[in-house]
This record gives structure tokens, C-alpha cells and sequence, in this order.
């Protein structure tokens, strides 16, 4: 036979054992979960996160070494469009591949982490910091540059496991560049002497450069996201080309007449073949340099490599391509739209509308 209220005192006897155990050590942590807040505060797993914020690499030069050069990516693919972005530019007018302005208005952010998503420069991260109450609900919900710029060792304080990798991933590219850049400052080594039967191989043409992908106008999607898939899309590697086979060695038996007339008609054949690819054959791929500088190491090459020297030379692939793909896709005609350069602006948009009236 059943008590009549059995289960209320027996609840009532679990909250009684609970609240004369918490006032003895040994049960203390097991039975009390209330944090005294704001004295007490619960610790975060490293994976939480509220709002985003800046990294900058060393603290004595916080704006100078800041990993963000202002190519706005991710104010275009902001949901709610709540980052807003200016490019820093110096006294006379060119652009110094940093901003002078980034703002978040935090009561907009969703907190989605697209921005960390879609950077190609590791330069902003979510926060773990929540306490983010002010009295006004308008400008002091506005983030500033200053108020987002946080050093790496923070950023390694919150989420270090994600900032190692980060740090290892940055340091690989930068010894890569590096390696780069000492080939091609080392002079050429003189090459043995060959004998007339034995010509050089032709240097292997490089890959074409990917074309943008276009998402069909019935797909389920609006005009932005749309934009957003084609340029993220297009980013993507699809493949590496195959290696070209060198030109065969002329055999040791050909007559001697023969030989010079091969010989002879290398050097033609290889002045048609398109330079390899790679910063080697394009001095002007360099984000430090102003564009007229650019424009002057690019003024005695073909229309492509003009209009690459009047990129922002990041790669952030903002446009859909690399600087070199949206440069072979406009001058092939493949692309008429000449403002998808965002880290150029203004700048390169008027710059290639000049090169294309001198085409035409």
C-alpha cells in the first residue's frame, strides 16, 4: 500500500541532506553550484565564444603589427553587416594595407564566427569575454579599433590549444616565403658545359588560371549569399596540373647540320612559352609597394600583368580569385567587373578601368 505523499518527502529529504552537507568541507564542492558572481566566476571551456577581437603579434607596436590589412572580407560576409571598415592611408593618400577604421557594433553580432571563418590572414578571433553590459545602448555597444586589438599572448590565454596551431601555421608560411626570397636573391649558379647534342628542357607553361564558378539563377539562394558561395567556391583548389613531360634530348646519332638548326630555334620557342609561375616572374606582387611603383615594374609587360600590378597584391581571394586569376580572367574578358578588389578600393578600380579604355 502506497503513503500518501511519499515522493514529496523524499525530494524534501534529498534537499535537506544537500543543504546541512554543504556547510561540512567534505561536501562542500560536491553540493554546492552557485557561483558567487560577480566575486566567483565559472571557468569557460576553451571553445566558448562571445564576440570577436584583433590580434597584433607584438606589444610594443600594437597598430603596427596587427594581422589585419584591411581587405574587408569579412565586413562583406557579415550576416548582419555589423563590422564596418576603413583603410588606413598616409599623408599622401596611399593605402598602407591596415585599418584606420574597424568597428563591431556588438548588439548586432550573432556571434556566428563567420569573420573568423572567411579571414585569410589569421587576424580575428571570438572572445571568450561575455561581460559586455554598458548603460548606453547605442555607442558604448560600438567596438572601436583600439578596444579590439588584443595581443597573441592573450589570445594563447584563452584558446591555446587554437592559437598554437595558428602560430605553427603562420611561422611555416613565413619560413616558406622566406626560403623564397633567399632563392631568388642567390645569383644563379653557371651552368656546365653541355655538349651541342644536348639542348635544355623548356620550362613547363603554368596551370590557367581557375575560372570563377557561377551559381545557377534557379538555385534556392538570395543575390548575397549567391555572391558569397561563388566567391568562396571559386577559392577552393580543385586540382594541381599534371607534370609536363621535358623535351626529349636529340639523339647522339643526328647529323651534326641538324643539331644547330634545333638549337637555333630553342630560343624562339621558348621566348613564346609564358613565364613560370610565381613571385619570381612578377616583381610587382608585393603589398608593400605603391601602385605606381607596381605600375612602372609592369609597364613594359603583357595587359595581364598590368592589371595584376594594379591589385592590392594580398591574395585574399575577396574577388573570387588570386590577383593573378582576377587579372587573366578580366583580360581574357571572363570577367567585366572591375571593383571586386576590395583591399585596392577605389584605387585599383580606376586603375583598371585605364588600362581598359588603353586596350580598347
Amino acid at each position: 500500500m502506497s503513503v500518501l505523499g511519499k515522493g514529496l518527502f523524499q525530494g524534501l529529504a534529498v534537499t535537506a541532506r544537500n543543504f546541512v552537507g554543504s556547510y561540512f568541507d567534505g561536501g562542500r564542492k560536491e553540493r554546492l553550484f552557485t557561483y558567487q558572481y560577480p566575486e566567483e566566476k565559472m571557468p569557460l571551456p576553451e571553445n566558448s565564444r562571445s564576440f570577436p577581437f584583433l590580434v597584433y603579434d607584438e606589444d610594443a607596436d600594437p597598430s603596427g603589427t596587427m594581422r589585419c590589412v584591411a581587405c574587408k572580407i569579412c565586413e562583406v560576409e557579415c550576416p548582419p553587416q555589423c563590422i564596418y571598415i576603413v583603410m588606413d592611408r598616409d599623408e599622401n593618400g596611399k593605402p598602407r594595407q591596415r585599418p584606420e577604421v574597424f568597428d563591431i557594433d556588438i548588439s548586432v553580432c550573432m556571434q556566428c564566427q563567420i569573420c573568423v571563418e572567411v579571414c585569410p590572414f589569421d587576424a580575428i578571433k571570438m572572445d571568450n569575454d561575455y561581460e559586455k553590459s554598458e548603460y548606453d545602448r547605442y555607442d558604448d555597444l560600438v567596438e572601436h579599433l583600439p578596444q579590439l586589438l588584443k595581443s597573441n599572448e592573450y589570445y594563447h590565454q584563452i584558446k591555446p590549444t587554437e592559437a598554437t596551431e595558428v602560430d605553427a601555421r603562420l611561422q611555416a608560411e613565413k619560413e616558406k616565403k622566406a626560403a623564397k626570397a633567399a632563392g631568388k636573391k642567390a645569383p644563379a649558379a653557371k651552368p656546365a658545359a653541355k655538349p651541342a647534342a644536348q639542348p635544355t628542357a623548356k620550362p613547363a607553361a603554368p596551370a590557367a588560371p581557375g575560372r570563377k564558378l557561377e551559381i545557377p539563377a534557379d538555385a534556392p539562394f538570395n543575390q548575397e549569399q549567391r555572391a558569397w558561395l561563388s566567391g568562396f567556391l571559386s577559392s577552393i583548389q580543385m586540382g594541381a596540373p599534371g607534370p609536363v613531360a621535358p623535351t626529349p634530348a636529340v639523339p647522339a646519332e643526328a647529323s651534326t647540320d641538324e643539331q644547330p638548326a634545333a638549337a637555333a630555334a630553342e630560343p624562339e620557342a621558348a621566348s613564346e612559352e609564358a613565364p613560370p609561375a610565381g613571385d619570381e616572374s612578377w616583381p610587382w606582387h608585393d603589398a608593400g609597394l605603391e601602385l605606381g611603383a607596381r605600375m612602372d615594374l609592369a609597364k613594359d609587360s603583357s595587359l595581364a600583368d598590368q592589371l595584376m600590378a594594379a591589385m592590392a597584391q594580398t591574395d585574399c581571394n575577396a574577388c573570387g580569385y588570386d590577383c593573378r586569376g582576377y587579372a587573366d580572367a578580366i583580360a581574357s574578358g571572363d570577367e567585366d567587373d572591375l571593383s571586386l578588389c576590395l583591399p585596392g578600393e577605389a584605387e585599383t578600380e580606376k586603375m583598371l578601368e585605364k588600362l581598359m579604355e588603353e586596350k580598347e
